[in-house]
C-alpha cells in the first residue's frame, strides 16, 4: 500500500529494460507532437525544458514525437524538430544532457509524414506516397470550427506557393528513404538519445506502405501483408547494420484502423513479428483511422474511452516475444494491473502526463490523490491541428516550463485572493507553493464559484474539484467560505497583495421575452445541479453553444429531458480543443440533443424559442429556457479595492473570459509573478 491507502503500483515501478536500454520504471512519455521546436528543426530552449519537467518528475522515458528524418521534407509543422543532417545533433545532445541529469532517459520518434507531410504542400514540393491515393471524404464535423481556426487549418493550402500533387516512390525513392530513417538513427546516438522509436502508424510514410487501403503496389513493396511490411523490415535492418545491435529501437505500429477497411489486427500481428525479426527491441501497439472521420483521432490513438486499445496489445504481446508498450487513457492503477497480468511490458502516457509531469514520482511516494487529472479538453492534441504549440486546459505551465515555474518566492506576503473558483484556487495554490501567506475568501459555502456547475455535470470535472480542496489543504492556505469581502473586510485583512477571482458577469441576450419565468440564467442552475432538485422540464432549450451550455444539455438529456443546444456561431464547444470538440458534439448529437448553429434567437414565447436561420424562422418547444451564452468580464470589486489603495491584480473570468483554461493559464502568469 502507498501512504494515502492506494495501490502500491509495485508493477508500473518495476524497473524494466528494452533492448541494452534499462528503466527505471514502467512509464514512458507518449511521442506527441507539440509544436514547440525553433522552425529551423534544432532543439529549442522550451522543448529541454518541458522533456526535463517530466524527467524530473520519474518518467523512465521522455520522447519527442515527429522528429523530421529529411527536414523540411515530409514535416506535417513548422515547427518540428529535426535529425535529419549533423546540424541538428548539438541542440538534440544538450537535450539528452539535460534529460540525463534529471535522472531520465530521452528517446526521439523518426518520422517522415508522407502524404500528410502539409510543409511538402506549403512549399509545393510532391508528397511522397508508395502510390497514388483515392479520393479523400470530408466529414461536415470539420466544418464545425471557428473562422480563426480555419484560418490556420488552411494555411499549408492557401500558402503562395501551395500545390497538393503526389510523388509514387520508385526504388531510388525507396532506398533514399531507408537511408534517411537510418542515418538519423545513427545520428540519434550521437546525440546520447538513448533510443529511437519508428513511426510506422497514423498516416505517415511507413504506415502508407503498411496499410492496404493506402499501398496499392504491385512490386516487391505491395500486394501481400509480407510485401507491404518490407519497407518497415529494410528500415529496422539498415538501422540495425549502422547504428549496431546494441542501440534500443522500436516501432510504433498500428494494431487497427477505424472506419475503414483497413490493417485489421492479424496484419498488426505479422508487421510486429515481422519487425521484431529484423530487429526492433520492442513494439509500441496504437491505431488509426480514416482521416476523413472527424472523431477518428479519439477513437485510435487518442481514444475517449479508457483503455480501448489494451485488448490489441495483449494480442501483440501474446504473439512476439519483445516487449510490448501499450497506450491510450489507460489509469496508472490499470495499468499496474495489466502488467502484472502480463497483458503488456511498459505504458505511454500523453495527456496524464502534460496535465501532471510529475505523476511517476507521486505515485512512488504514494500521493497517488495528488496527481492533477486531466480534464480531456483535447487542447493538447487540438492545438496541433491549429499549427500552434501544444497546451492544457488544466495545466497553465505546459509548453512554458522555460517561461513560468512555481519557484520560491524573494520575499514571503499575504496574499488575499477573492473568490474561490478555478482561477482563484490555482492562483492560491501556486502561490502558496512559492512560500506565500495566503487566505482564500469565498462568498459561497463552498468552494469552486460557478465551476462548481460544470463539475455537476462532469466526473473529469469533479476530479479537479475534489485535487484542488486537497492541495489548498495541504498547502495550508486559509479558506474561508462563507465569506463575502468589500473594499473594507479586505482592507481589515491588511494584504500585500489582493487577487480578484470573482468570476464573470452572466447576461441574457437582449430578445423578448428573455426575462420570464421560463427563463434560467447560470446562476439560476445550482438548485438543480448542486442542491438535488428535480429538472422538472420535458423539453429544455439551452442557448449558448460553448462549454457551459454543453454541460447543461448534457445533464438535462441524462434526466429524461428532449434537449436543443441553439448557437449563434458556426462551432459548439468552441473552448474544447478540436478532436474533443467533435467528439463532444457527435455524442450530443447520437445521444439525441438537437444541435442548432448558425441562429439568431428572436425571441422566448410561451410555446418555446423563435430563432432564424438561413433566412427562415423556427420555433422550438421548450418548456424551460437556459441561457449560457453572454458572459463578460465583472470589473467592480477590483475597480473597488484599488479605489480604497490596495494593490489588486483581476484574474479569470472577471478580468477576461476564458473558462478553466483561460482561468489555469491567467493564474499561472499571475502567481509565478507575485
Amino acid at each position: 500500500m502507498g501512504h494515502d491507502g492506494a495501490v502500491s503500483y509495485e508493477h508500473l515501478l518495476s524497473p524494466g529494460s528494452i533492448g541494452t536500454l534499462e528503466l527505471r520504471n514502467r512509464m514512458i512519455m507518449a511521442p506527441m507532437g507539440e509544436e514547440l521546436g525553433c522552425e529551423n528543426g534544432e532543439v529549442s530552449d522550451d522543448q529541454v525544458a518541458y522533456l526535463e519537467a517530466r524527467a524530473k518528475g520519474g518518467m523512465a522515458v521522455v520522447m519527442l514525437g515527429s522528429v523530421g528524418v529529411a527536414h523540411p521534407v515530409g514535416c506535417s509543422n513548422k515547427r518540428q524538430t529535426a535529425i535529419s543532417d549533423d546540424k541538428f545533433i548539438p541542440s538534440w545532445r544538450r537535450a539528452a544532457d539535460q534529460v540525463h541529469a534529471s535522472g531520465g532517459k530521452i528517446a526521439m520518434q523518426l518520422t517522415h509524414a508522407g502524404k500528410t507531410a502539409l510543409q511538402d504542400t506549403m512549399a509545393g514540393r510532391p508528397l511522397w506516397v508508395p502510390s497514388q491515393p483515392g479520393p479523400a471524404t470530408v466529414d461536415p464535423l470539420y466544418g464545425m470550427v471557428t473562422a480563426a481556426e480555419g484560418a490556420m487549418m488552411a494555411e499549408p493550402l492557401i500558402a503562395p506557393a501551395s500545390k497538393v500533387h503526389y510523388r509514387v516512390m520508385d526504388h531510388d525513392d525507396i532506398a533514399t528513404a531507408v537511408d534517411q530513417f537510418a542515418a538519423a538513427a545513427v545520428r540519434a546516438r550521437e546525440a546520447g538519445v538513448d533510443a529511437v522509436e519508428l513511426h510506422g502508424g497514423h498516416g505517415y510514410l511507413i504506415d502508407a506502405f503498411l496499410s492496404p487501403t493506402v499501398n496499392a503496389r504491385d512490386d516487391e513493396y505491395g500486394g501481400s501483408v509480407g510485401k507491404r511490411a518490407r519497407f518497415l523490415v529494410e528500415i529496422i535492418t539498415e538501422i540495425r547494420r549502422r547504428a549496431g545491435d546494441d542501440y534500443p529501437v522500436w516501432v510504433r505500429l498500428n494494431s487497427t484502423e477505424v472506419g475503414i477497411d483497413g490493417i485489421v489486427l492479424a496484419d498488426a500481428l505479422h508487421n510486429a513479428r515481422a519487425a521484431a525479426a529484423a530487429g526492433a527491441d520492442a513494439i509500441h501497439v496504437s491505431a488509426y483511422h480514416d482521416p476523413g472521420i472527424a472523431t477518428g483521432p479519439t477513437d485510435s490513438y487518442g481514444p475517449h474511452v479508457p483503455e480501448l486499445l489494451v485488448p490489441n496489445a495483449a494480442a501483440v504481446k501474446a504473439d512476439v516475444d519483445v516487449p510490448v508498450i501499450a497506450v491510450g487513457r489507460i489509469s496508472p492503477e490499470a495499468a499496474d494491473r495489466h502488467i502484472a497480468e502480463g497483458l503488456y511490458d511498459f505504458v505511454a502516457m500523453g495527456r496524464k502526463i502534460l496535465a501532471d509531469p510529475d505523476l511517476p514520482n507521486k505515485l512512488a511516494a504514494g500521493r497517488s490523490a495528488d496527481v492533477r487529472p486531466c480534464v480531456y479538453h483535447y487542447r493538447c492534441i487540438g492545438n496541433i491541428f491549429l499549427r500552434m504549440g501544444t497546451r492544457c486546459a488544466g495545466n497553465g505551465f505546459l509548453g512554458r516550463e522555460n517561461q513560468l515555474a512555481a519557484t520560491s518566492a524573494p520575499e514571503a506576503k499575504r496574499v488575499l485572493v477573492v473568490g474561490g473558483g478555478p482561477s482563484g484556487m490555482e492562483t492560491a495554490r501556486v502561490a502558496a507553493l512559492r512560500g506565500h501567506e495566503v487566505i482564500l475568501a469565498e462568498a459561497s459555502h463552498q468552494l469552486g464559484g460557478r465551476w462548481a456547475l460544470a463539475s455537476a455535470t462532469s466526473d473529469v470535472n469533479a476530479d479537479l474539484m475534489a485535487w484542488f480542496e486537497r492541495q489548498l489543504d495541504q498547502l495550508g492556505v486559509d479558506v474561508r467560505l462563507d465569506t463575502p469581502l468589500d473594499a473594507a473586510g479586505a482592507g481589515a485583512l491588511s494584504p500585500d497583495a489582493v487577487v480578484a477571482a470573482v468570476g464573470g458577469r452572466w447576461g441574457r441576450p437582449e430578445v423578448a421575452g428573455i426575462d420570464g419565468a421560463g427563463v434560467w440564467g447560470v446562476d439560476d442552475l445550482a438548485p438543480w445541479l448542486l442542491g438535488g432538485e428535480s429538472l422538472d422540464a420535458a423539453r429544455v432549450a439551452v442557448l449558448g453553444g460553448d462549454l457551459p451550455g454543453l454541460g447543461v444539455a448534457e445533464a438535462a438529456h441524462r434526466q429524461g429531458a428532449e434537449v436543443t443546444l441553439i448557437e449563434s456561431g458556426p462551432a459548439l464547444g468552441y473552448s474544447l480543443g478540436l478532436p474533443g470538440r467533435w467528439r463532444a458534439v457527435h455524442d450530443l448529437g447520437r445521444a439525441g440533443v438537437n444541435l442548432v448553429t448558425g441562429a439568431e434567437v428572436a425571441a422566448v414565447v410561451d410555446e418555446g424559442v423563435v430563432w432564424r436561420a438561413d433566412g427562415a424562422e423556427q420555433t422550438t418547444p421548450a418548456d424551460l429556457v437556459v441561457v449560457t451564452s453572454e458572459l463578460a468580464a465583472d470589473t467592480v470589486l477590483a475597480d473597488e479595492l484599488r479605489s480604497a489603495g490596495l494593490v489588486v491584480h483581476a484574474v479569470g473570468d472577471c478580468a477576461r473570459p476564458g473558462y478553466l483554461e483561460g482561468a489555469m493559464r491567467a493564474a499561472v502568469e499571475l502567481a509565478a509573478a507575485l
